[in-house]
């Protein structure tokens, strides 16, 4: 999650140097995923729909991508979501949404899927974990 946090502030900086100010700007924060329907087997080369769920914070967030890590079978996962900044006219949301995780493996053998759910208190990345097969 650290490279994360290493690529979207490499992000801010390179566009947050702007000398005009003609509006709200906003900012990408990345969230846990809540909740997932993983399937438990997958089918070569054809795409599948991984149904995630999170939590919007305030209506000033609205959903902007995948944070999507490839390392080796392994696939992390997280949800990064653009906050326009109104300053205080964002009231709190709390409302869950669901959107689509496409994935299409291209070898057979089982995956490992890491969903990132948050931090705990000691700052400690927490992950839902599953594996799925891709058998045919």
């Amino acid at each position: 999650m650290k490279t994360i946090y290493l690529i979207l502030t490499a992000g801010f900086l390179i566009t947050s140097c702007s000398k005009e100010n003609d509006g709200p700007s906003a900012t990408l924060e990345t969230l846990p995923v809540s909740q997932v329907e993983m399937p438990t087997q997958f089918a070569k080369d054809s795409i599948t729909e991984i149904p995630l769920s999170y939590i919007r914070p305030t209506v000033c967030h609205s959903f902007y991508d995948f944070y999507y890590l490839r390392e080796g079978s392994t696939r992390t996962v997280a949800v990064i979501l653009l906050k326009e900044n109104r300053g205080s006219s964002c009231p709190v949301s709390q409302t869950t949404y669901t959107i689509p995780l496409k994935f299409k493996p291209i070898a057979l053998g089982t995956y490992h899927f890491k969903f990132w759910t948050g931090a705990n208190s000691q700052g400690v990345d927490q992950y839902s974990e599953y594996d799925a097969v891709v058998n045919h």
